[in-house]
This record gives structure tokens, sequence and C-alpha cells, in this order.
């Protein structure tokens, strides 16, 4: 059964990642309380895609899986579009951070093969050369343990509560990797999230029920939650090295109780359908693909020609907006004059 919900949410979640990457573009300074918490609020937006990624997998995938042919339909959407659409960004990369992953105290630091060939590699298996893109590694990684996924399913619910607890408080310790090529780390990281999402989809009739007119609890909570951040002084996505401490990633925890909270509230609506809504859906994973485009090209406008935004919420709200737009406006006409292989380009 569709889901208009799940669908909404899908256009919601791809408006908080391209919002949360135009903060600093826009010159906004984060000076009271209440700038804090909304950048808190608004950051962390991938939480939703892997939420909505594992109750899509139970939802879609479950009854009719099989390992090689899930595989084949994420290589396609996922992998294809990626390798063809990190190649120029790895070239520019090689022009404007010529010596990223070059190891200076290295013997081995001249030739084709160590100032390009290997860079190249880290740049691909990492995502680092385009903003966002590390969620491609991960996410290609994260199907290849669906037989994981699966096992999960059908495991009794007290164990199910169980694994995703312990997997919850591992995550909440170790937090997001600081370091581009950690993807086992982002894997473990997110990992939680992804089962959390399958387990919202096993139990969704009973989520609804039991959580009916308590969606503004749930964002009160959330909000309370990125209060808490801003008070002990975090700002943004919390990363750190695997095995060093730094508290609790409040973020997580915010960001699970409104997946929470957006899976109640929408299924309100759940009738409700929007073309406008279902384009942004649609064209979600390619928005992901394209807006890091148009937003280098900004910065790069905006530092050549030294732009400097004196309403900076506007100009946040604006490029937003704009990039949203543009992303979405190129799928639909890269889908029209290639309808056969857009898929494998950019993903839709």
């Amino acid at each position: 059964m569709f889901l208009n919900s799940i669908n909404n949410f899908r256009a919601i979640a791809i408006l908080f990642i391209v919002a949360g990457h135009c903060f600093y573009i826009s010159n906004i300074q984060f000076g009271d309380i209440w700038g804090p918490i909304i950048y808190n609020l608004i950051n962390g937006g991938t939480v939703f895609f892997v939420f909505i990624s594992g109750f899509l997998f139970h939802h879609l995938f479950y009854k009719k899986y099989k390992f090689n042919s899930f595989l084949k339909s994420k290589f396609k959407r996922l992998f294809l579009p990626y390798t063809i659409l990190s190649i120029a960004p790895i070239i520019l990369s090689f022009k404007f951070k010529p010596n990223f992953w070059i190891d200076g105290s290295s013997t081995f630091t001249t030739g084709i093969l160590h100032v390009y060939a290997i860079p190249a590699l880290k740049y691909f298996l990492s995502g680092e050369h385009m903003v966002a893109y590390w969620y491609i590694p991960f996410a290609l990684l994260l199907f290849l343990f669906s037989p994981a996924h699966i096992a999960f399913i059908k495991l009794n619910v007290k164990i199910q509560l169980g694994v995703l607890s312990l997997l919850f408080v591992i995550s909440s310790l170790i937090h997001r990797p600081s370091e581009y090529l950690m993807v086992f780390h982002s894997l473990l990281y997110f990992t939680p999230v992804y089962l959390f999402g399958i387990l919202c989809s096993i139990h969704k009739e009973l989520i609804y029920l039991k959580l009916k007119g308590k969606d503004l609890m749930l964002l009160t909570c959330a909000l309370g939650f990125a209060a808490l951040e801003v008070y002990f002084g975090n700002k943004g996505n919390y990363f750190k090295e695997f095995f060093v401490f730094n508290g609790v990633d409040l973020m997580l925890i915010q960001k699970t109780l409104l997946c929470l909270f957006f899976m109640v509230w929408l299924h309100r609506y759940e009738h409700f359908s929007n073309k406008h809504v279902n384009i942004v859906a649609t064209t979600s994973f390619t928005i992901f693909f394209l807006h890091g485009y148009f937003l280098w090209i900004l910065n790069y406008t905006k530092s050549y020609f030294g732009i400097h935004f004196s309403y900076p919420w506007i100009a946040y709200l604006f490029i937003s907006l704009f990039l949203l737009l543009i992303s979405v406006w190129t799928s639909l006409i890269v889908k029209r004059l290639l309808p056969k292989y857009s898929r494998y380009i950019i993903g839709y």
C-alpha cells in the first residue's frame, strides 16, 4: 500500500537536508538562543533519510526480498549516478584542495599513483569531494547488510527492542565519525535509526493508535533536546573519533523523536496529496545528488564577487528554496531529455 504520509515525509526530509547546508553561505550569526536551537533542529536531516529508508525496506521490499535483485536495484539507483556525478567534483578537488589526502610525513608523495590515483579513490570511497556525498558509500554498505536486517525483522519483538536499545546507546556514545573514510563508523552510528524505521513499519498501526494526538508532545520533546544541546554548548551534529568519550549525542535523540513526530503527524493527512510535494518527494534523491553542485556555484560566486548578505535569515530562506527548486527543475529537464538514461545519471 502506498503511504502518502511517508511520501510527504521524504519531501520534508530533503528540505531539511538542503536547508541544513545553507546556513554558512547566508552569513548567519548565531548570537541569541533561538538561532542555535533552529540550527540544531534543521541540521541532522540525514537521520530522516535513514529512518525512511528502513521503514520502506520493510514496507516495500521485505515480502519479495531477494538479495541479488535488491542490491541490483540499489546499484542502479545509487552507485551509477554517484559515480557519474562524482567525476567532475573529484577533478575540481585536485585544483582547490590539491594536498587534501597527501600526508606530508609519507615517503611516497610523488607520482601519478600517490598524487592522483589514491587520492581520487579516497575521495570516491569517502564522498568528501561533494557536500553530503559521504552518505552514498555509507548507504551502499548499509544495503550490503540487508540479510542482517531481514534477520532482525524475524526476531521476537522483545529481542528486537533489546538489540535496538543497545545499538542506540552505542550510537549515542560514538557519535558521527570525524574522519571521512570511517564508513563503518557511520554504519554503526546510523544502523539503529534504520532498524527503528523497520520496527516502526512493522508496528505502524499500533504506533498510530498509541501516539494519536501526541504529536505535539513529541515535537515539544524534540525542541527540548535541541535547547538542551545549546545549553551544553553544542551546535550542529556531534563528531568525534570512535574511542574518544565526549558525552551523549543529543542530536540523535532529538532527530529520532522528530522521526516519530513526522510519522504520526503526517498520518493525520494520509489522504493529502499535492503534485508539487509529490515531485519533491519523487526527486528527493536527485535533489540530494544535485544541490551540492549549485551550492558550490553559489559559494564560488559569492566569494568571487565578495558578496555579503545584510539580511542573512532572508538570504538563508531564499538560498534554501532556490537550491531546492533548481535541483527539481534540473531533474525534470534531464528526465525529459534522457528518459531512458536519467535514472543512471542523476538517480531519477
